[in-house]
């Protein structure tokens, strides 16, 4: 059964493309997007999208973090060349991609199976509030910014 809007998160144990154990902050709110290949345009594209808004989303007291399965050499060169300041979890063994039900189909000529490009928002506690499926990778950070800025507003007047 995959994960899905409603959710408590379990602990991750996952690595980061760095080596180190990934430990999320107590307290803070996390980004959680999915992208299925380091070596594309696309994927690029959405990484330098939330590096861009990064700043904002520190602000508002949330963590990005981008979750791929491509070996830990390719997460570093994607990082240099994306120039990226978030965590990017190392899913080789894709335990964190089946926890969210997102695997897809091997590519043509591949025999992996890739996580889907999707993005979920869990909040403070834990509970996953949000999941894009239907991600489009140049609008992905904008459209997860304002629906957390929606959010805290909301929870700011209540």
């Amino acid at each position: 059964m995959s994960l899905t809007v409603g959710d408590y998160l379990p602990r991750l144990t996952a690595e980061q493309d760095t080596g180190l154990a990934y430990a999320p902050a107590q307290g803070r709110w996390r980004v959680l997007f999915f992208f299925p290949k380091t070596a594309t345009t696309h994927c690029q594209l959405q990484a330098r999208r939330y590096q861009a808004l990064y700043p904002q989303f520190q602000a508002q007291g949330v963590d990005v973090v981008g979750i791929n399965g491509d070996p830990r050499q390719e997460q570093a060169r994607f990082r240099d060349v994306c120039k990226l300041d978030y965590p990017l979890l190392d899913d080789r063994k894709q335990v964190v991609s089946s926890l969210f039900g997102v695997l897809d189909d091997p590519w043509p000529g591949e025999d992996v199976r890739r996580p889907r490009r999707e993005t979920f928002l869990v909040a403070p506690d834990g509970v996953i509030t949000d999941h894009w499926t239907e991600v489009i990778p140049g609008q992905d950070a904008e459209t997860v910014l304002a629906q957390i800025q929606e959010r805290l507003g909301a929870e700011l007047t209540a």
